[in-house]
């Protein structure tokens, strides 16, 4: 069949007068050619981009895999697409939340009972900037709470409770707000999905 379109695309071209020497048999056989060597290059060219393809998309996996493993390994708990750093020492809420940026993560943000993970660790809910009004990390208005009986409280000796903490997270209600200079637990969030 290629053979046949080469023969007839020679003679239309001979026929208007294109081609200077037009020997049919020589020019379709170079044209034949031409064609052959075309269509090589391109499936060579083809499978260097799959094999290419392939390569990077292996690295980019190994390298998210590897930094998953190495993670997990240094206090790191694997929870519903999220990985969580339980600390083993005891920062101001400031301080904790700058541990957590270090890492690539911020203060557990609460969406389910089920992710109370520890007792009296910092969370990532305040009202610093404006008392009463609490708020996550991330900006987003607090809309599901689980304060313990009478808390947020107004504060403590006169002094305002703006940080957030679980207190006994076997309870439902286990929240308590405190002052954010005193040191405590903490436990940083990561989300795992890219």
């Amino acid at each position: 069949i290629v053979s046949r379109l080469i023969s007839l695309y020679v003679s239309s071209f001979c026929s208007q007068g294109y081609f200077t020497s037009c020997q049919s048999g020589k020019l379709g056989i170079k044209l034949y050619r031409l064609v052959a060597v075309s269509f090589g290059l391109l499936c060579i060219l083809q499978a260097t981009l799959n094999i290419s393809l392939r390569l990077w998309r292996y690295a980019e996996v190994t390298v998210v895999s590897q930094v998953l493993v190495d993670t997990i390994k240094t206090r790191w708990v694997y929870f519903s697409d999220r990985v969580y750093y339980i600390s083993s020492t005891k920062k101001t809420w400031q301080d904790s939340r700058n541990d957590c940026l270090q890492k690539g993560a911020d203060l557990m943000i609460i969406n389910s009972k089920e992710e109370q993970l520890k007792d009296n660790v910092w969370i990532g809910l305040t009202d610093r900037e404006t008392e009463g009004t609490w708020k996550w990390v991330d900006g987003t208005p607090l809309t599901t709470s689980y304060w313990a009986k009478n808390e947020p409280s107004k504060g403590f000796l006169g002094q305002r409770e703006d940080c957030g903490e679980v207190m006994l997270h076997q309870m439902k209600e286990n929240w308590n707000d405190k002052l954010c200079d005193e040191p405590n637990f903490w436990i940083c969030e990561m989300n795992m999905i890219f």
